[in-house]
Formats: C-alpha cells, sequence, structure tokens
C-alpha cells in the first residue's frame, strides 16, 4: 500500500505528487516548495554518493493558495482518503534582490526547465540512435541482402548523428585546443538551468536572450533526432526485417517459417 498526497496550486493543477510507504503510526513529510523535473526517466543510481551531483528537484512554486489531499494506491486502484486542505505559500523577505512579479519569474524558470527536458529527450534519441547502431552494424554484416547498399545507409545515418552532436555540445576539438566557438546549446541551459533554479531574482535580459537562442536551437536539434529515430533508423531495420537479418534490440520481429 502506498499514501499518495497531491499538492494543487489555486487553478487546480497538480503541481506535485509525494508518494510514502502506507503504515501504522503517525508520519509526516515536508514538501520542499519545488516543482518535479520533468526530464526522461532514468531509473540507474550511481555507486557512490556525489555532493557536486545535481538534485532531483525543479524550480520553486510561486506564493499562493494550494491544497493537498491524501489518497491510498492499493493494487493499482486510488481511495480518496481526505478531501482537499488549503494552505498558502509566502516568500520570505529575506531576499537581496526579488523578482518584482515572481509569478512571471516561476513561468521563466519553468519554460527553461522545458528546454532542459527536451534538450534529455535529444541525448537520449542520441545515445539509443547510436546503440541500435551498433547492432544493426553486426545484423548487417550477416543479412544475405548486398553489403555495400545497407552499410552505406548505416554511414549516413552514423554522419548525420555526428553533426547533430557538434550542433548539441560543440567542437571538442576547438574546445580542447582553447578555440573560441560558438556556445553551444548544452553550455547555454547548463549556465541558466543552474543560475536559475535556485534565485529568487528576476531573469536578466541575458538569461532572456540566452534561453531564446537555447531553445530554437534545441527544437531543431530535437527534430532532426526525431527524423533520424522515427524514419531513417526504422527504414533501416525494416529492410533488415524484410532480409531476414538476425534480430537486433528494439526494431520489432517477422517470423515468415
Amino acid at each position: 500500500d502506498e499514501l499518495v498526497f497531491s499538492i494543487k496550486d489555486a487553478s487546480g493543477k497538480v503541481v506535485k505528487k509525494v508518494i510514502k510507504e502506507g503504515k501504522k503510526g503517525v508520519q509526516r513529510f515536508h514538501w520542499n516548495l519545488r516543482y518535479t523535473l520533468q526530464n526522461p526517466i532514468n531509473l540507474n543510481k550511481p555507486s557512490f554518493y556525489n555532493p557536486w551531483a545535481s538534485k532531483d528537484e525543479g524550480t520553486l512554486v510561486a506564493p499562493g493558495t494550494y491544497t493537498v489531499e491524501m489518497a491510498l494506491l492499493r493494487d493499482g486502484v486510488l481511495q480518496s482518503l481526505t478531501g482537499p486542505v488549503s494552505f498558502e505559500v509566502r516568500a520570505l523577505k529575506n531576499v537581496e534582490m526579488p523578482a518584482e512579479n515572481r509569478t512571471e519569474k516561476v513561468a521563466f524558470q519553468k519554460a527553461v526547465a522545458k528546454v532542459q527536458a527536451d534538450f534529455g529527450v535529444s541525448q537520449r534519441l542520441m545515445s539509443e540512435s547510436r546503440n541500435k547502431l551498433k547492432y544493426i552494424k553486426a545484423a548487417v554484416k550477416r543479412s544475405e541482402l548486398p553489403l555495400g547498399n545497407l552499410m552505406a545507409s548505416v554511414k549516413s545515418i552514423e554522419d548525420q548523428l555526428d553533426q547533430v552532436q557538434l550542433s548539441m555540445f560543440g567542437d571538442p576539438v576547438k574546445r580542447r585546443l582553447d578555440m573560441g566557438q560558438p556556445l553551444s546549446p548544452a553550455s547555454r541551459l547548463g549556465s541558466i538551468g543552474w543560475e536559475q533554479k535556485y534565485s529568487t531574482a528576476t531573469p536578466t535580459q541575458t538569461h532572456r536572450d540566452s534561453y531564446a537562442i537555447a531553445k530554437d536551437a534545441v527544437m531543431e536539434i530535437k527534430s532532426k533526432l526525431e527524423r533520424i529515430f522515427n524514419q531513417d533508423l526504422k527504414s533501416l531495420e525494416q529492410k533488415l526485417i524484410d532480409s531476414g537479418a538476425p534480430y537486433t534490440p528494439g526494431r520489432g520481429y517477422d517470423n515468415k517459417d
């Protein structure tokens, strides 16, 4: 059994779900007044404690009225236990440069977090595409189709991925040689995200401009990777299926026997 605490804003939108083990006794928990990150799911846990690792938490919510309600999750069925109880979130008056409009400030931080999540999706698509290609290259060598055509398709996809990776992170050779190059989306988002996540000040114009540049770049990158993953790789995988090539992870299987 699990207890599910749903925290909602004044409009009724869920801003946080806290799930606790259902057990006897008086229990309590504290909400850190932050949204939940919407980054790609990663179930891997580090084998050691890293004090400098980023925390799995979103930006602070805006001051205002919120509600919390409790339900019991048992065998996949959610049963309400208490109705919504309202409470107020107030901004402390101990900040040096408080944002003039806290709602706009939070909206900007959430927009940055959304682009960071999209960049995370792009990283996953890049990683999964390259992983698929490793298996596809091995299967191509065993396929009964002509090697040249299939390997040409593989090389074309690899070249596209290399170009997209350059646009994501910049040129590693230039970086090692301290040669100047435009800021990459990864660099821009890393700076904005770190400087904004724990700030209560109004976003600077530099942050807003850098966010706009990064957003446009990430949308283009994500679109290219989605096309490679959903079209180019799928087309190549279908050729492998049609040729009866050995199975590769994630492509599907056609048993012709």
